[in-house]
């Protein structure tokens, strides 16, 4: 069983700066996402004006804060009251207008065609129905709308390093039992065959790896194991790029075809 309430435990620290498992997404994940989504982005849009914003499974508001900064209206759901309740805080704290209220990708609490694009990193794998989800985004987003995701591909690889390495094996392990399950996992013609059976249309899917020597990461895992170093040194070691490798992780983004065929895909915001 995967292991979600995880984040209601750990929610006080997403901004908190203690040494916490959350700092891998925040210093790892979420450079690339961003920049990710913002490639895509400056290429479809004129300008992010009136553009509005939904990230699925937001926790601490990581990503959905560093999009607010680019002026686009964003909104974010999560499952985890306490994570809500942090994300919140800190964006009155530093003076963003963004939404945020409880919800889940299964049932989004937003009428139809809401949203010009929706952000679904490290969601899908932590559901039990993942094309539910993509269903539901499928639904909220607008014609001519846009779905960034990123998840964990089901290979022997991920196994070795999101379960045995990261989770079960006592002498690298740096993050709790059971967050990940193997089996939830998703291969990235599942995904792209899900996708397209909603109609989306596949503009791009690449993999993510964490730094460039993988025998080095090891021996850094059993360094904080050993609390020689913290989780925010050890993100320094671990950046993550983007690779022509989808054996471990992958992001991607998909189109939301316009209601007429043939209107042009570069369009201003509304």
């Amino acid at each position: 069983m995967i292991d979600n309430k995880f984040y209601d435990k750990e929610a006080e620290h997403w901004w908190s700066g203690k040494d916490s498992p959350l700092m891998l997404i925040r210093y790892t994940m979420n450079p690339l996402r961003l920049e990710y989504v913002l490639k895509h982005l400056g290429e479809e849009y004129l300008s992010f004006e009136g553009l509005k914003v939904l990230d699925v499974g937001c926790g601490g508001g990581f990503l959905t804060e560093e999009i607010a900064k680019y002026g686009l209206k964003t909104v974010g759901i999560d499952p985890s009251i306490p994570s809500i309740k942090a994300a919140q805080e800190h964006a009155e704290k530093i003076g963003l207008k963004i939404q945020y209220m409880e919800g889940c990708g299964e049932s989004i609490p937003f009428p139809d065609s809401t949203f010009d694009i929706v952000f679904c990193c490290d969601v899908l794998e932590h559901v039990n129905n993942f094309e539910a989800v993509l269903k539901e985004v499928g639904r909220v987003l607008r014609p001519g709308g846009w779905l960034f995701f990123e998840t964990v591909n089901r290979t022997l690889f991920s196994f070795f390093v999101v379960v045995f390495l990261l989770q079960e094996c006592e002498l690298f392990s740096i993050i709790p039992r059971n967050v990940h399950c193997w089996e939830s996992f998703i291969k990235p013609e599942e995904l792209e065959k899900a996708l397209q059976d909603l109609g989306f249309q596949m503009k791009e899917l690449v993999g993510i790896m964490p730094g460039w020597n993988f025998l080095y990461h090891i021996l850094l895992l059993r360094r904080k194991v050993k609390r020689k170093i913290g989780y925010e040194e050890l993100c320094k070691f671990f950046r993550c790029h983007t690779t022509k490798c989808k054996g471990l992780c992958y992001i991607g983004c998909a189109w939301k075809p316009l209601l007429k065929p043939n209107s042009p895909r570069k369009s201003q915001a509304s």
